[in-house]
């Protein structure tokens, strides 16, 4: 019976991560944010991504486990870039401070979303899954002049 039950406890527990770590909110995107400090979460990955330019250098990021990898990025203001973002396990999408939703991709798929930003500084990206940013699912983006 004790096995049974610590079996029991730890099937429910499983389930309890899966079921937070799968769902997604439903809070609104605020596309050109004016500040850096990563208080919007997005809109969980229901926007389109964004157009990529034919040409632009590709930057890719896997995304799994909570974790970006890379999660430090260099950019060169009025760069274009297109972020190959690669889902190892759920659906996940990359939000960067600022600038707004970029890419989603679903469970273990690849998509492309393009990202130019002109102004030099540091900016925070994350996966605006819910419960994902606050597991620690964040990267940044350093921008040169």
């Amino acid at each position: 019976m004790r096995r049974f039950l610590s079996l029991t406890a730890l099937t429910l527990a499983g389930l309890l991560l899966l079921a937070a770590c799968g769902s997604s909110g439903s809070s609104s995107n605020s596309m050109g944010m004016s500040d850096n400090s990563g208080m919007h979460d997005g809109k969980n990955g229901m926007e389109q991504n964004n157009a990529v330019v034919a040409g632009a250098r590709e930057i890719p990021v896997e995304a799994g486990a909570l974790t970006f990898t890379p999660k430090d990025l260099q950019l060169t203001a009025g760069e274009d870039v297109t972020i190959v973002l690669t889902s190892i396990d759920i659906a996940h999408d990359f939000y960067v401070a600022g600038v707004g939703h970029v890419v989603h991709a679903g469970a273990k798929k690849t998509a492309k979303g393009g990202l130019m930003i002109d102004k030099a500084g540091t900016y925070k990206f994350w996966c605006t899954v819910e419960g994902h940013k606050a597991g620690g699912m964040v990267g940044t983006i350093t921008v040169a002049p």
